[in-house]
């Protein structure tokens, strides 16, 4: 059951590393109402998985507040992506959400205290990798400042979003729901708060990349429950390697060959530090 557990993590990460694609295709720029629909998509897809597997309807507050954060820190990261490109932000929120999954782990829920020394040198192996992707120069960056802050903060609260599942001992079937309400209604309160206007601007887009994103929070979930969140949520994070494809080779993020050199060991990097923290 154990790699089935990494299978679904590597699963997630495919489905992670691929659902901001849509969004830099569709070139939105109406940043709140994108994710508005996001949550849609997320919501409409959550509501047929759950039916499908019949996953209850529950108001959980856990698998809400669990949701909450992820909108959160999916708000915050577009900021990042509209600054930095994906080549460059996906690894760098990628990092962050490693360290904060697998300081949770180990720190609060004790989930491998037999394998800190090899935890922190995959830790920073992935912080070297950070380093090699983020001072590449050359890429269609707007603001740098901005969008590093933007990439660290939603990194930060991504690797917090399981926490509350596991403080609560919520398993899958009463997670899943409330996770998808819990994003769809965040995704409400912003659009009020930032008074977003309601446009035509790639709705099919925000659409699908919600369901991509559902897709992976669903194995996610069941990789949870086989291999524990100090490593799930890291092997997951190898999502950062099919972003920075997908920006490289496709988006064309990177014009010099030497820093598309540089980018590329980065993330081979960050993945070696992936694969060691995943053997902790």
């Amino acid at each position: 059951m154990e790699n089935l557990g990494f299978l679904l993590a590597l699963a997630a990460a495919l489905a992670w590393g691929t659902y901001m694609v849509p969004f830099k295709m569709s070139k939105a720029k109406n940043l709140a109402f994108y994710q508005l629909l996001i949550g849609v998509g997320i919501l409409v897809s959550g509501i047929i998985i759950s039916l499908f597997f019949h996953f209850p309807f529950n108001l959980n507050p856990y698998g809400l507040f669990s949701g909450f954060l992820w909108a959160l820190a999916s708000s915050i990261f577009l900021t990042a992506l509209s600054n930095l490109g994906l080549s460059k932000a996906a690894p760098i929120a990628s990092a962050l959400v490693i360290i904060s999954t697998f300081l949770w782990g180990i720190l609060v829920f004790g989930e491998i205290p037999s394998g800190w020394v090899v935890g922190f040198i995959g830790i920073l192996i992935i912080i070297l990798g950070v380093i090699f992707v983020s001072t590449t120069g050359n890429t269609q960056s707007v603001n740098i400042r901005k969008g590093l802050l933007a990439a660290v903060s939603a990194g930060l609260i991504w690797g917090s979003q399981i926490a509350p599942l596991k403080i609560g001992n919520i398993d899958i079937q009463n997670a899943f729901f409330p996770i998808c309400l819990g994003i769809f209604l965040t995704g409400i309160c912003l659009a009020a708060v930032k008074k977003v206007e309601f446009t035509k601007e790639a709705p099919s887009a925000a659409l699908i990349s919600g369901v991509i994103w559902n897709i992976g929070n669903l194995v996610s979930l069941i990789s949870l429950g086989l291999i524990g969140l100090s490593k799930t949520f890291p092997i997951s994070q190898s999502a950062n390697l099919v972003a920075v494809l997908w920006g490289v080779f496709y988006f064309k993020e990177i014009t010099r060959p030497k820093h598309k050199i540089q980018i590329l060991m980065g993330a081979a990097i960050l993945l070696i530090g992936i694969i060691v923290l995943g053997m902790a």
